[in-house]
């Protein structure tokens, strides 16, 4: 019995010997692990969807011990679900943030509050032309990576302008004129989603790029010292005049009853000949059906139009991150010109690339390159605005052509009013 005994005592001990080392052992798989996590906004068949996927296969494939996660939600949840995180100390490793005071997760907001990291030590950063670095940096420190110009313009079907004899109008009137003779055969000449109402940025900023800002290129800085109001006229006569594709009935009846999904998807259906859109849509938007044309909204009366092209959205490292030594490897990789890391990154790139030297080969861009390349483009305008102005604005206008109850000046002093309650904080 006492062999027994001491029989069983020692198997008990090997056995924990053994447990212990297997503790032991996976302990240590687990200190060389290490998890990116990534969180953006977006679609997964869209641009940030297509490229978190490449980017997780390449990650994981060049760093062994390395894994990624990413999170990929629609803008209004993204922006409460990061200041949810960013707040309770739980910050993504690498996450989207917007140019200059553009949003929520603008990048000067977040790197005044310390959420992100400084990218001074970045190998390639004079790779990028001058408005990726200026909007992407906060009082002269850059903070993140943007691949692209974005463009917000007007996606048009080829086949229904062809088919009704409408060439590529040059001004306002002669686009006045298009959507009429839409109109007048039966077709709906724009749909819009409203109900996701950043929608109605997309083809308000088409019009200030033409009213506003073409003859005082600094209107927004003014507006901080109290030179310019929205009150002004130049800011009053842009909502008056996007209002009016709404009281002619161009623009879908029940565009606040769609998102922007529903009326991308009627567009795709040929129900509707134009929708205002960014660049970054062509994704969601190209088909086999018919042919699609992308031009800048012509808001002006000369025939010398603007269109509305800004720094887009890129993605900073947190300051909280534990990963910040992989992470800026990553980042150099994606601005050295020649990885792969890279050619999955300029791909997010639709039809302009913040990188010097490198031109897009997509040709339904072209009719937007001249104005782009003659400097006949401003940045969308919301990026010079405390974040908040855009949303009173769009909420102001969606009461005004849902009711009917208040006008393009209600509209605006309501914005003056939002910005001045907002500039100081």
């Amino acid at each position: 019995m006492k062999r027994f005994i001491t029989l069983i005592t020692l198997m008990l001990s090997i056995l924990l010997f053994l447990s212990a080392c297997a503790s032991d052992s996976s302990s240590g798989r687990e200190d060389k692990e290490k998890t990116i996590t990534v969180m953006a906004s977006g679609v997964k068949n869209g641009t940030q969807g297509i490229f978190l996927e490449d980017f997780k296969k390449l990650v994981e494939k060049e760093y062994p011990d390395t894994s990624v996660e990413y999170t990929l939600l629609p803008d209004d949840q993204y922006y409460t679900a990061l200041k949810s995180k960013l707040s309770t100390g739980q910050s993504p490793d690498l996450f989207l943030v917007q140019p200059k005071k553009a949003g929520a997760n603008s990048v000067e907001e977040m790197a005044e509050a310390g959420y992100i990291e400084d990218l001074s030590d970045l190998e390639n950063w004079d790779k990028i032309i001058d408005q990726g670095k200026e909007d992407m940096s906060f009082e002269g420190k850059p903070y993140a990576l943007s691949s692209s110009i974005g463009v917000l313009g007007t996606w048009y079907n080829k086949d229904i302008f062809t088919e009704n004899n409408i060439e590529i109008p040059k001004t306002w009137d002669e686009f006045l004129r298009a959507c009429e003779t839409l109109k007048k055969a039966g077709i709906t000449p724009i749909v819009m989603g409203d109900k996701d109402s950043f929608m109605i940025q997309f083809g308000m900023y088409q019009v200030a790029a033409n009213q506003v800002y073409p003859n005082n290129p600094t209107f927004d800085n003014q507006l901080y010292t109290g030179e310019t109001k929205f009150t002004d006229d130049e800011w009053v006569k842009t909502i008056t005049m996007y209002k009016e594709l709404y009281d002619k009935g161009y623009v879908t009846s029940n565009s606040l009853g769609l998102g922007q999904p529903q009326a991308q998807q009627i567009f795709k259906d040929q129900q509707a000949a134009m929708i205002f859109d960014g660049d970054f849509s062509f994704p969601a938007l190209d088909n086999d059906n018919f042919e699609v044309g992308f031009m800048g909204l012509p808001a002006n009366e000369s025939g010398e139009a603007y269109i509305s092209a800004a720094t887009g959205a890129g993605f900073a490292i947190s300051s909280k991150s534990e990963n910040k030594d992989i992470l800026n490897e990553i980042f150099n990789k994606m601005t050295d010109g020649e990885s792969d890391l890279y050619n999955i990154w300029i791909k997010t790139a639709t039809s302009f690339t913040t990188y010097k030297g490198v031109e897009l080969s997509n040709p339904v861009f072209n009719d937007v390159v001249p104005a782009f390349e003659s400097g006949r483009s401003f940045y969308w305008s919301n990026q010079a605005w405390p974040a908040g102005t855009e949303a009173q604005m769009q909420a102001k206008f969606s009461e005004m052509i849902g009711t009917g109850k208040a006008s393009p000046k209600d509209v605006a002093k309501a914005m003056q009013d939002k910005f001045e309650e907002l500039k100081g904080e």
